[in-house]
């Protein structure tokens, strides 16, 4: 019974990766994937409103009339622009939104192995800038709004796309918080899908977990200041701007934010334990069930990774100090990216700093504010469709939820009430993409997977 039963599994995968490979719309779908990746769209260089314009016209090509498509340009920032389109439903209430940014970090062609802007199939990769972040999403959401138009697919949900620009960088308008502010009516819905969560592969390609993201950290960047009179470098004295904000450098390195694990963190280590296995994963487990276990606390914290999703975070990015070779200084600055937990305000933030720099001379200032936002709840409606799809496509790979230690445009979503969740059904051996990093690359397979399992978990929800 067993062998037959491992028989017709295998015979079933086989059978799904030949439709896969034998799809005819699988060619349309990349020269999409092709056209987004090499359209640069980075602050730089690039524009997202060529991006924009080049997926309406795919659009309107499928049979989108006028009045269901807008590319929207901010005033005064013509590169900054983003698409929106819409599929309309039978109910006129409800809406479902698909949301993924076009916009890319900046990419040196000197420090590529490969033409960032050309899509380049490699030993089982697409390498590309954009390749796995985020156009491989938008990507496969505008192929499935196109499929659904020329099926004539009704669904009970009015399907929502959302191309947008800025969120890699604060350099531009982010089209989000634009859109919530100018054109909401674009944007609204009962939930969102989005970037932010994939899934995990052994080292030798097994899929481990597949991830449901339900909320973010905040990134809040902070400046560190010590301002004096200088003076001549020939005269040295005790009081140095410089010296008194490395010294309160070197006790924020010392520091650590208390661990707190909220609902899906928890969840995240309790189901990741046991797939870790060993220590890591003994002491995984033993979080879960108390966070105040300091030896625990200790054991995770060693992977970078986890301290992330355990703890709000500071470090030091970048230092500006002095005016002059032969002068003292007489200003030294040092910005701080810190990824703030859920629940806290930047405020309180900005008083521990305080208190960890020990020193009224170094000024501890919020630049550009930014609000958090609540995570959203992993309810039935949400859950089920994705267990069920999940089971067909990967049996037995556990869903973890998680929260993300970076952050997304989700976070704007969320505090405008329109619950956001990052599923991509797009898995990777950790670290593997280098998003944001040079030769970024996705696996061809975590590419097609991803694309059937969107398609499937989107039509769940439409109906």
């Amino acid at each position: 019974m067993r062998k037959f039963l491992i028989i017709a599994a295998a015979a079933t995968l086989l059978g799904s990766a030949h439709a896969q490979q034998s799809s005819p719309d699988r060619a349309a779908f990349r020269a999409i994937y092709e056209e987004l990746v090499e359209i640069d769209t980075s602050e730089a260089t690039g524009s997202c409103t060529r991006a924009a314009e080049a997926m309406l016209t795919r659009l309107r090509a499928a049979g989108y009339g006028e009045s269901d498509l807008r590319v929207i340009v901010p005033e005064g920032r013509p590169d900054d622009g983003n698409l929106v389109a819409v599929l309309r439903g039978t109910s006129r209430q409800r809406a479902l939104l698909l949301l993924a940014h076009i916009d890319v970090v900046n990419a040196n062609r000197a420090d590529w192995e490969r033409d960032p802007f050309t899509l380049i199939e490699e030993n089982g990769f697409f390498y590309g800038r954009g390749s796995a972040d985020d156009k491989a999403m938008a990507a496969v959401f505008v192929d499935l709004m196109i499929r659904l138009r020329t099926e004539n697919f009704r669904p009970r949900r009015s399907l929502r796309l959302a191309l947008t620009c800025g969120e890699e960088t604060s350099d531009r308008v982010n089209g989000v918080a634009y859109m919530l502010e100018h054109n909401r009516e674009w944007l609204q819905a009962d939930f969102a899908l989005n970037e932010g969560a994939g899934g995990m592969l052994s080292p030798d390609g097994r899929p481990l977990a597949l991830n449901v993201q339900a909320g973010e950290k905040i990134h809040q960047a902070f400046a560190l200041t010590v301002t004096n009179p200088g003076g001549h470098s020939s005269r040295p004295v005790a009081e140095n701007a410089i010296y008194r904000l490395s010294a309160g450098l070197t006790r924020l390195s010392q520091h650590q934010f208390p661990v707190e694990l909220n609902p899906v963190t928890r969840a995240f280590f309790e189901r990741m334990a046991p797939i870790v296995g060993g220590d890591m994963g003994a002491s995984m487990a033993a979080l879960a069930r108390d966070p105040s276990d300091i030896a625990a606390q200790t054991a995770v914290a060693r992977d970078p990774s986890y301290n992330a999703i355990m703890r709000t975070t500071c470090v030091a990015t970048q230092v500006d100090a002095g005016h002059a070779t032969n002068a003292l200084p007489q200003r030294a600055v040092a910005t701080l990216s810190c990824r703030v937990l859920q629940g806290h305000a930047p405020e309180e933030v900005q008083t521990e700093l305080r208190r960890v720099m020990a020193d009224e001379q170094i000024a501890v200032d919020i630049v550009r504010r930014r609000d958090g936002s609540s995570a959203p709840a992993l309810t039935r409606e949400i859950m089920r469709p994705l267990e069920r799809i999940a089971r067909r496509m990967w049996p037995g790979v556990p869903i973890v939820p998680t929260m993300s230690a970076g952050a997304t445009d989700g976070r704007h979503l969320n505090n405008a009430g329109i619950p956001t969740y990052g599923m991509s059904g797009m898995f990777a051996v950790p670290g593997e993409a280098n998003a944001h990093g040079l030769n970024e690359k996705l696996r061809v397979q975590s590419l097609y997977e991803g694309r059937e399992f969107l398609g499937a978990v989107v039509r769940e929800y439409a109906r």
